[in-house]
């Protein structure tokens, strides 16, 4: 059974970010636990276009084997950094005029367009309260808005937690103004690095984070994914790294390499985060994909999938 809107009659979805940086890993791509996949990313530039595409022919064998299993592939624009430089200040100044955003936008539908892509997915990080952050973001995600309807596309966006590991507010989240929330398809939340150690992605600073989209800014459930992560803080480790290490690894959200305590979501807090996904919110999502094991009885993924076969 494949997890997918069309055959299971709910929208809940399993978004899975996949890196075009890890070209040699598109195997750990289980299809048929996922109804979507973020292809990650498409790079801005400060006088309004993009990069070239990283790895055109993965993200085109992806999209490729995704459409023949009823999956639907996202182009993600922006990330954290490039080439460890955050790119917070690229979106400002490709943004700062009408023709920037303008120019910007329509190269992120014609990347989209060229190879086949079934949305966009922003993820600039992140928009500020001050200043014009707020103003030029809006006015992207406007334009992006009405060039994506025009073209049957997707249009979704990353987003803070919303609250602290302590549960305490974060106020740039509101830089999301309820005009781009009302816009949007769905948003993905980035419930995970919250600190290192046990702040990394509990399961109470998930609940909390989807909680706060949901409850806070009103969002419907459904466009609400919660984020989970497939790594491990404050080594930054992949799940399949501290497998190697830890046979039984699948079974804790901890690692003790000698003094350090590497923190992680575990098979169980996987499934507990998705349980309550099912019920509260409108779908899970991976950072990500090439991290999980290709162990299939302690893939993180198949947990996921396993868990949303289960109660659907």
């Amino acid at each position: 059974m494949n997890i997918k809107a069309e055959k299971s009659g709910t929208n809940f979805k399993v978004a899975g970010y996949y890196p075009s940086w890890e070209p040699e890993k598109t195997d750990r791509i289980q299809y048929d636990n996922l109804t979507h996949i973020n292809y990650s990313f498409a790079i801005p530039t400060v006088n309004g276009s993009l990069l070239p595409l990283n790895n055109p022919d993965t993200a085109e064998k992806i999209i490729k084997q995704a459409h023949k299993e009823g999956v639907k592939v996202l182009l993600v624009v922006g990330g954290w950094s490039y080439q460890d430089i955050p790119l917070e200040a690229t979106f400002m100044e490709a943004t700062d005029t009408h023709e920037k955003v303008t120019k910007l936008g329509n190269a992120i539908i014609d990347m989209a367009k060229q190879y086949g892509f079934d949305g966009v997915d922003i993820d600039w990080e992140h928009p500020r309260m001050e200043g014009s952050s707020r103003k030029q973001y809006e006015e992207l995600m406007l334009y992006l808005k009405g060039e994506v309807d025009k073209n049957q596309l997707l249009l979704t966006a990353a987003v803070l937690s919303g609250v602290t590991a302590e549960g305490e507010a974060i106020p740039d989240t509101f830089a999301q103004t309820d005009t781009v929330l009302g816009i949007l398809d769905w948003v993905h939340v980035m419930a995970y690095d919250g600190g290192d150690g046990i702040r990394h992605s509990s399961y109470e600073f998930a609940v909390n984070s989807a909680k706060y989209w949901i409850d806070t800014r009103k969002m419907p459930k459904e466009k609400v994914v919660l984020g989970v992560p497939f790594y491990a803080r404050p080594s930054w480790s992949a799940y399949s790294d501290i497998l190697s290490r830890d046979s039984d690894g699948y079974n804790k959200d901890v690692f003790r390499n000698g003094e350090v305590e590497d923190y992680y979501n575990g098979i169980p807090t996987i499934r507990e985060k998705t349980k309550w996904a099912l019920e509260h919110a409108g779908g899970i999502m991976i950072w990500e994909l090439s991290q999980d094991t290709k162990e299939d009885d302690k893939s993180l993924l198949r947990a996921i999938g396993d868990t949303v076969k289960k109660q659907l």
